[in-house]
């Protein structure tokens, strides 16, 4: 299992530019897999907790019933300007880990409460991430450069630049 912090620890740079932009905008599009193997992307309250990634969701929804059957995840920062890619891409390919320990769960809900003004009620479904790879996109639209940094834990961080338009 490799929790948020794991993937600090492994790979702190691309961590950070995923942890500002998650508290920016304290939500990311979350891909799951559907019944019929489809994708399914939904917009989810994320925020950083004791060290996991975590996500609520209303039990019975459908993003909640994909992830009891599938707990493959998918998860993207939003962007703010589509024609530069600001302020960057992150993406985190990830498990979906039910939270079942309370106090990690209250610890979750305190932080929606106290981040998002709301609280999941306790029947809710609380996912931690398993993150298996994550990548930031960004672009140098003057130079007409895309720079990515990929972190795998088979082959720890890697920086590649290429040319676009």
């Amino acid at each position: 299992m490799r929790r948020w912090a794991d993937f600090e620890e492994a790979a702190p740079e691309l961590a950070e530019l995923g942890r500002a932009r998650i508290e920016r905008f304290g939500f990311v599009f979350l891909g799951t897999v559907r019944k019929d193997g489809g994708p399914r992307v939904s917009p989810v309250e994320a925020h950083l907790v004791a060290g996991h990634l975590a996500v609520a969701t209303i039990p019975g929804s459908l993003k909640a019933l994909d992830l009891n059957r599938d707990s493959r995840a998918f998860l993207h920062t939003p962007v703010l300007d589509a024609q530069r890619g600001a302020p960057g891409e992150f993406k985190l390919r990830a498990r979906a880990i039910e939270a079942r320990d309370q106090a990690l769960r209250d610890a979750v809900a305190d932080t929606f409460e106290r981040e998002g003004g709301w609280r999941p009620l306790e029947d809710w479904r609380i996912w931690t991430m398993d993150v298996e790879s994550a990548v930031f996109h960004a672009f140098d639209e003057a130079e007409k450069l895309h720079r990515m940094l990929v972190w795998t834990p088979e082959r720890g961080l890697e920086r590649s630049t290429r040319t676009y338009l």
